[in-house]
């Protein structure tokens, strides 16, 4: 039985720069608005971009939100992921709550893991997807352990 932390210990801190792009992208077209253009022909005057630049802004800071509120949600509920011989038991968050799932290792068909998004995808028999962000494990060599384990 090999067990791993699932819960981030520095939500805001591997958010930072969500946190500062979403504000920026907010607050600098309030303060200094300007509109795109190609040559010398006009495509977005000040007004679209400020609009498109600022629903920009707020998507990227909901994201950010949502990444630190279940980071901070599987902290108090002591994420972990325990692997025994033959199921792996993990945290999930379904509507704010953490709740505990549960798979047979034997039922995995897939394993795929994206680089540039940092996160594990188990794909299982059925048809259903399980991901594991990298960002709520100690470290990558923990996600790397816990993939292998997973292939066995």
């Amino acid at each position: 039985m090999k067990t791993f932390n699932y819960a981030s210990t520095s939500a805001i801190k591997e958010n930072i720069t969500y946190l500062i792009l979403g504000v920026a992208l907010i607050v600098f077209p309030l303060v200094h608005p300007f509109g795109i253009r190609i040559g010398a022909k006009p495509i977005l005057g000040p007004v679209p971009t400020t609009i498109l630049l600022i629903m920009a802004g707020l998507y990227i800071l909901y994201t950010a939100y949502r990444k630190i509120r279940n980071a901070r949600a599987l902290s108090a509920q002591g994420g972990v992921i325990t692997v025994d011989d033959e199921t792996v038991t993990y945290p999930s968050i379904r509507k704010g709550q953490v709740e505990k799932e549960s798979f047979p290792i034997a039922e995995i068909a897939d394993l795929a893991y994206a680089e540039e998004d940092g996160i594990l995808t188990v794909t299982l028999n059925d048809g259903r997807t399980i991901r594991f962000d990298v960002d709520f494990f100690d470290s990558l060599d923990q996600l790397k352990e816990f993939s292998t384990l997973l292939q066995k």
